[in-house]
C-alpha cells in the first residue's frame, strides 16, 4: 500500500510560519529606518519564535520537504541576517562611518554562510542534539536583546567600537565549529522532570517581570555556551602527565 499524502492544508502550514517569520523580519527593517529600535529588536525575537514553530509543525505533521528547508533559510537570511545587521548599523555603529558598514556586513555574511552550511549538512543524518556553530536565529536574538536592553541609539565612538567587536565575536561564533545544544530537541518529546519544570517556571517569571535583563542574560549565556563546551572538551582530551617515579635512596 502506498503511503497516504498529507492534506495540502497541512503541507502549507509550515510554510505559512516561515512567511510569517519573513514578514516580521521585513517589518523590523522598516521600523529600524524609522528609528524605532526597541520594536525592531522585539520583532526579530518574534520572528525567531515563528522560525522555531515552522520546524516543529513540519515534524509534528510529518510534512518536512526540501522546499520548506530552502524557504526557511531564505526567510532566516532576511529576518536574522539582513534585519539584524541593518539594526546594528543604525542603532550602534553609524557614527563610526565606513568601518560600521564593514562590521554590519560581516554579521550578514556570517549568517548567510552559516545557513548555507546548515542546508548542506542537514541532508546528512544526525542526532540533532547539537548544532555546529551558533545558529543564526540565536545570534540575532542575542544582538536584538542587546538593543532591547539599551534602545537609545549610541552616540560615541567608544560605544560603537564595543558593538563592532561584539558583532565580530558573535559572527565568528556562527561560522565556528563550536557545539551548541539544540534546546528544542532537548525539551520536545521528553518527560518533564522537577529540574526542567523549575527552569521553565524561572524562565517564565523572568520573561514576565524582568524581560530586558532576562533576555540579555539568557541569550548571552547561550552564545557563551559553545566556546565553554569546546574548552571543557579540549581540556578533558589533554593527556595527563604520569608522575615521575621517585628515586629510592640507597
Amino acid at each position: 500500500m502506498k503511503a497516504k499524502k498529507p492534506p495540502k492544508g497541512v503541507m502549507v502550514l509550515p510554510s505559512l510560519f516561515s512567511l510569517t517569520n519573513l514578514f516580521f523580519g521585513f517589518m523590523s527593517v522598516l521600523l529600524t529606518f524609522q528609528g524605532r529600535y526597541r520594536m525592531a529588536a522585539f520583532l526579530i525575537i518574534i520572528a525567531a519564535l515563528m522560525d522555531g514553530l515552522d520546524g516543529l509543525v513540519a515534524r509534528a505533521t510529518h510534512t518536512p520537504s526540501d522546499f520548506g528547508v530552502e524557504l526557511d533559510s531564505l526567510a532566516d537570511s532576511v529576518s536574522f541576517g539582513l534585519a539584524t545587521s541593518v539594526l546594528l548599523y543604525f542603532w550602534g555603529m553609524e557614527m563610526a562611518g565606513p568601518p560600521a558598514v564593514f562590521f554590519s556586513f560581516i554579521f550578514l555574511t556570517a549568517g548567510v554562510l552559516r545557513l548555507a552550511r546548515y542546508n548542506v549538512r542537514s541532508r546528512v543524518p544526525s542526532d540533532r542534539k547539537h548544532y555546529q556553530g551558533l545558529t543564526v536565529p540565536s545570534a540575532a536574538m542575542f544582538m536584538a536583546a542587546v538593543v532591547n536592553f539599551h534602545p537609545v541609539p549610541l552616540a560615541t565612538r567608544q560605544s560603537g567600537f564595543f558593538v563592532a567587536v561584539l558583532t565580530l565575536v558573535v559572527s565568528l561564533c556562527m561560522v565556528s565549529t563550536f557545539p551548541y545544544r539544540n534546546f528544542v530537541k532537548t525539551f520536545i518529546g521528553h518527560r518533564i522532570d522537577i529540574r526542567t519544570a523549575l527552569f521553565l517556571a524561572v524562565s517564565l517569571f523572568g520573561v514576565l517581570f524582568y524581560t530586558r535583563i532576562f533576555l540579555l542574560l539568557y541569550f548571552g549565556l547561550n552564545v557563551l555556551s559553545g566556546p565553554t563546551v569546546a574548552l571543557v572538551r579540549a581540556f578533558r582530551k589533554q593527556p595527563r602527565k604520569k608522575p615521575e617515579p621517585k628515586e629510592i635512596p640507597s
